[in-house]
């Protein structure tokens, strides 16, 4: 069995760097299970636990996907969270979303619908997760930050591949191994 993914990997600019720095410094008396910078990335399809046998005809319906979908690009912009206030569960900075990532994303849950949890049927929220809140106290931080970082773009984005990852969960945090890359038009 193989823990597998689809994402766009992120390459974090120095802008985006040091603003994760400062967020994590600032919320840095709360308990946050920081992502590590070189592991950024966008999942398009979480599939879990597959067997085996299953990923060559993972990587032939992730091909079949992505035919005719061009390379794209899209911004990293501001900070916000999922859950509430006084318990947020997710720190994620927001994607300006074109219309061609609904598609891909889309295009994907579609090939690959028979793997992993199936998705709720809304319209995909594109984020990229930089912390999970584990115990947090800084309520008025928190807003401070979102406010910051409200119109705030850290980086642009151009997309010419999308990767299938295994995940391999370790107590210092997951190792990602790229299984295959496949080529936007």
């Amino acid at each position: 069995m193989k823990r597998l993914f689809v994402a766009i990997h992120i390459r974090p600019s120095e802008k985006l760097t040091d603003a994760i720095r400062k967020i994590k410094d600032n919320l840095s008396d709360n308990q946050i299970k920081w992502v590590n910078e070189d592991l950024l990335h966008i999942t398009l399809k979480f599939m879990g636990e597959t067997p085996d046998k299953e990923v060559d005809k993972i990587i032939y319906s992730l091909k079949e996907s992505v035919a005719g979908v061009s390379s794209f690009g899209f911004q990293i912009a501001g900070f916000g969270y999922f859950g509430n206030s006084k318990f947020p569960r997710v720190l994620w900075l927001g994607i300006d979303a074109p219309d061609t990532l609904q598609i891909l994303y889309l295009n994907i849950q579609r090939a690959l619908e028979n793997y992993g949890p199936v998705e709720k049927n809304e319209l995909f929220k594109p984020h990229l997760t930089i912390g999970r809140v584990k115990n947090f106290k800084s309520v008025t931080t928190l807003f401070e930050l979102e406010a910051e970082y409200a119109d705030t773009v850290f980086q642009n984005v151009m997309v010419k591949e999308i990767i299938l990852y295994e995940s391999f969960l370790r107590p210092e945090g997951p190792v990602h191994k790229v299984l295959k890359i496949v080529i936007l038009e």
